[in-house]
C-alpha cells in the first residue's frame, strides 16, 4: 500500500520575495533566477519519469494552485518536466483559498516598515507584532486564513481517503506562497494536538459553504465540484503564534499520514527525498 502524500511547493523567487517585501495580492512575476530555480527543482524530482526516484508522475492525481501568476508559473514549469502522456492525466484546480495572506496596509512593505507603521498608530504597546497572532490591518486575520486553509486541507484529505480506501497511490501537489504554505503545513498535523499554537473555533453560521475554484485543467468545473466537493466542517483551526517553519522560494516539503491512516496526518521529515532502493 502506498501512503498518499501532499507535496507543497513554494513559487520561485520574485523581486519582492528576494527583497523581503510582503507580497499578497500583488501579482509579481518570477525573476529569471526564480525560473531557473524551479526548473532545477522540477528536473531533480522528475529526472527520469520512466524510472522515478522521488516523484512518480503516475502517482500524481491532482495539482492545486493559488491563482497568483507566480504560483501558476511555477506549476507550469513543473508540468513541463512531466511527459505529456502523464501530464494529460493530472487534474489541475486553481483554488483561490490557496492565495497568499492578504496583507492589507502592509502590502509591499518590509518588516521594519510594518513595525514602524504599527508603532505610529499606537499598536503593540505590550508585545511586538506577530502576524500569526495579530494578522494585518485592513487585511486578513489569522482566523480568516486558518478557516480557508482548514477547508483546503479537508478537501485534499477527502481525495486521499478515497484513494487510500481503493489502495491506489495518490500524490497531490500544492503550489502556493510562503506564509500560506507554512500555515497550511502547520494545520496539516498540528491540529492533532489539543493545545499549543493551534486553536480551533466553530465555523460561523455566516460562512458561505462553497469551494473557491477559479480555474481548471484536465478537469471541468462540474467534475471538480463533484469529485473534490466542499467539505463541511463544524470547526476550523488557526494559529496564534509562529510555527517556526521555513520554506524558501522554490522550496518543496512533504506531508502525509502515519500508519496509512487519514486520522494521523504527519509531517515527513525526509521530505520527498526517500529514494527507492535499487536492485
Amino acid at each position: 500500500m502506498v501512503t498518499p502524500r501532499c507535496i507543497v511547493v513554494r513559487h520561485g523567487q520574485t523581486e519582492w520575495s528576494k527583497n523581503g517585501n510582503f507580497t499578497g495580492v500583488s501579482d509579481i512575476p518570477l525573476t529569471q533566477y526564480g525560473i531557473s530555480q524551479v526548473h532545477a527543482t522540477a528536473n531533480a524530482l522528475f529526472e527520469d519519469p520512466e524510472a522515478p526516484t522521488y516523484l512518480d508522475p503516475n502517482h500524481v492525481t491532482y495539482i492545486f494552485t493559488s491563482p497568483r501568476s507566480r504560483a501558476t508559473h511555477t506549476k507550469d514549469i513543473f508540468l513541463e518536466h512531466i511527459p505529456e502522456k502523464h501530464r494529460s492525466q493530472i487534474k489541475v484546480i486553481v483554488d483561490d483559498d490557496l492565495r497568499e495572506w492578504e496583507y492589507g496596509d502592509y502590502e509591499g512593505k518590509l518588516t521594519h516598515e510594518i513595525i514602524a507603521l504599527r508603532k505610529s498608530r499606537g499598536l503593540d504597546q505590550e508585545k511586538p507584532w506577530n502576524i500569526w497572532r495579530d494578522g494585518c490591518e485592513n487585511g486578513e486575520t489569522t482566523e480568516q486564513v486558518g478557516c480557508r486553509l482548514s477547508h483546503v486541507i479537508a478537501r485534499i484529505q477527502h481525495i486521499h481517503s478515497i484513494h487510500l480506501n481503493q489502495n491506489k497511490p495518490c500524490d497531490i501537489l500544492v503550489f502556493a506562497h510562503g506564509h500560506t504554505l507554512r500555515y497550511f503545513s502547520s494545520l496539516w498535523f498540528m491540529s492533532m494536538f489539543s493545545s499549543g499554537i493551534v486553536q480551533n473555533k466553530l465555523v460561523s453560521t455566516n460562512f458561505k459553504p462553497q469551494t473557491n475554484y477559479v480555474g481548471f485543467q484536465n478537469i471541468t468545473k462540474e467534475e471538480a465540484e463533484r469529485d473534490v466537493p466542499f467539505v463541511a466542517l463544524e470547526k476550523f483551526y488557526y494559529l496564534n503564534d509562529n510555527p517556526w517553519f521555513m520554506l524558501d522560494a522554490g522550496g518543496v516539503a512533504a506531508l502525509s499520514y502515519s500508519h496509512n491512516k487519514i486520522s494521523e496526518p504527519s509531517l515527513m521529515l525526509s521530505g520527498i527525498f526517500n529514494p527507492r532502493a535499487t536492485k
